[in-house]
C-alpha cells in the first residue's frame, strides 16, 4: 500500500532537505577607487535639450462666422375651411361610421373616468407618464374624429381607455 502513494521510483524528483538548504545571496563585485575615477572621467556629460513645442491651429478658412439672429417670418394664416393635413381615411359605410363614432365616444368617456379617479391623488413618475399618454391619445382621437377618420379615432380612444384602466389598477 505504501508504494502506491509514493509514485514511480525511476521518475521521482530529488528532494532537498530543509536543514541543508541555504539562502543564496548574489555577490556584487567591488569596484576599486581607480576604476571609479576612470569611470567618472570617461562618462560624457549629457544634457537634455528639447525643441520648443510647435502649436498648430486649424486654418482660419475652416472657422465659421457666428450666426446672426434674424426675425422669424410671421406664421402663415391658414383658412379654417381647409384642413391642415390630408389624411387618407378609409371609406366607411354609414353604419360603420356610426359604430366608430359610438365606440370612440365610449372609449373617450372611459378614459376620462379613469383620469377623474387619478385626479387629486399623488402620482409617481410612471403614473404621471401614463396620464400624459392618456391625454395625448384622447386629443389625437378627437382630432381624428374631427377629420372623419373614425377607424383611427376608435383605435386611439381604445388605447387611451386601456391605459386609463391600467392607471386605475396601479392606484389601488
Amino acid at each position: 500500500m505504501a508504494l502506491a502513494g509514493g509514485g514511480c521510483a525511476e521518475h521521482k524528483r530529488a528532494t532537498l532537505p530543509w536543514p541543508t538548504a541555504s539562502v543564496v545571496h548574489p555577490r556584487i563585485p567591488e569596484v576599486s577607487a581607480t576604476d571609479k575615477e576612470l569611470a567618472e572621467e570617461d562618462a560624457p556629460e549629457l544634457r537634455l535639450e528639447l525643441p520648443a513645442p510647435v502649436v498648430s491651429f486649424p486654418p482660419a478658412a475652416n472657422v465659421r462666422p457666428p450666426r446672426t439672429r434674424t426675425a422669424a417670418p410671421p406664421p402663415a394664416i391658414v383658412e379654417p375651411s381647409k384642413p391642415q393635413s390630408h389624411v387618407a381615411a378609409p371609406q366607411l359605410s354609414a353604419e360603420e361610421s356610426s359604430t366608430g363614432q359610438q365606440e370612440t365616444s365610449a372609449g373617450l368617456a372611459a378614459a376620462e373616468k379613469g383620469l377623474a379617479v387619478a385626479q387629486g391623488k399623488s402620482l409617481n413618475a410612471a403614473q404621471t407618464d401614463m396620464v400624459s399618454k392618456i391625454t395625448g391619445f384622447m386629443a389625437d382621437a378627437r382630432a381624428a374624429g374631427a377629420t372623419g377618420d373614425w377607424s383611427s379615432a376608435q383605435t386611439l380612444a381604445r388605447k387611451a381607455q386601456l391605459l386609463a384602466e391600467e392607471l386605475v389598477k396601479s392606484l389601488q
